[in-house]
């Protein structure tokens, strides 16, 4: 292999472990194995793993006839900036994550879908495609096409900007396990909310610049099923299927619109 490219002597990536043409250029991205497995098996027809290495399973199927994939990215920043030149050098164009979030607004409940148009870069990935100045910012299309993919659907969703953090905890204002959250941090996290950011996230910063910046037709987007209320401390796992459809569908109608 070539240390500056490593792909594998059979053509495969070396963290996904695809080749060239095995995944879809409609692509799904979602941060664990087991929302691959759902996805692929429940909303998928004629579904194949075609990647499977370091827990970053990956499936490619069809929907109403249209091939489409489903990666896994792994939590965050750096392991998401690991697979998506591997998801696109193995066929992907349109990606759309399909994640979790705690919103930050007051009336959103847990199992409605937030629809990312933008994310403050606290990433630290995206720093090394482009200066901070240089906005995260989602394809028009692609939330257009998120937009109407949840009214169609009937689904309760949300439209505004994520912030992407590095942390979980404190860089989300969780504080530690001593209880202790850093003044700079809850500075933050209260100019965030006072400035109407939707959400805590962990990966659409990183996409959308990454995508931004490495080629005119690679079209991103998100949506997240909200897990957490950070005003009514609520917290429920629950509406990812629904985040995943109004993905699918948001794909079905981008390839009518814009076919590839």
């Amino acid at each position: 292999m070539d240390a500056s490219k490593p792909i594998r002597p059979d053509g495969r990536t070396y963290h996904l472990e695809t080749r060239e043409g095995d995944l879809a250029k409609h692509c799904l991205l979602v941060g664990s194995p087991e929302r691959a497995e759902m996805i692929a098996s429940t909303l998928f027809t004629d579904s194949e793993l075609v990647g499977n290495h370091r827990g970053l399973k990956s499936f490619t199927g069809k929907v109403d006839g249209m091939p489409m994939s489903v990666v896994t990215t792994g939590m965050g920043s750096a392991s998401t900036a690991i697979v998506l030149p591997e998801a696109v050098y193995s066929g992907a164009k349109r990606l759309i994550r399909v994640g979790s979030c705690s919103t930050l607004w007051p009336e959103p409940r847990p199992g409605d879908s937030a629809i990312c148009t933008g994310a403050v870069r606290l990433d630290g990935a995206s720093e090394n495609w482009a200066p901070i100045e240089f906005p995260a910012v989602a394809d028009f299309r692609v939330v257009s096409a998120m937009v109407e993919a949840a009214k169609e659907l009937g689904l309760p969703h949300h439209v505004g900007i994520g912030a992407t953090t590095t942390c979980f905890n404190e860089g989300q204002a969780r504080p530690d396990i001593s209880g202790y959250l850093p003044p700079r941090l809850k500075a933050m996290h209260d100019e965030l909310v006072q400035r109407g950011v939707l959400f805590y996230s962990m990966e659409e910063a990183t996409l959308f610049v990454w995508c931004s910046t490495h080629g005119k037709n690679l079209w991103a987007g998100a949506v997240d099923a909200i897990y957490g209320n950070r005003h009514t401390n609520e917290l429920e796992v629950r509406g990812e299927e629904e985040a995943a459809r109004i993905a699918i569908r948001a794909l079905l109608i981008l390839n009518e619109r814009y076919p590839l």
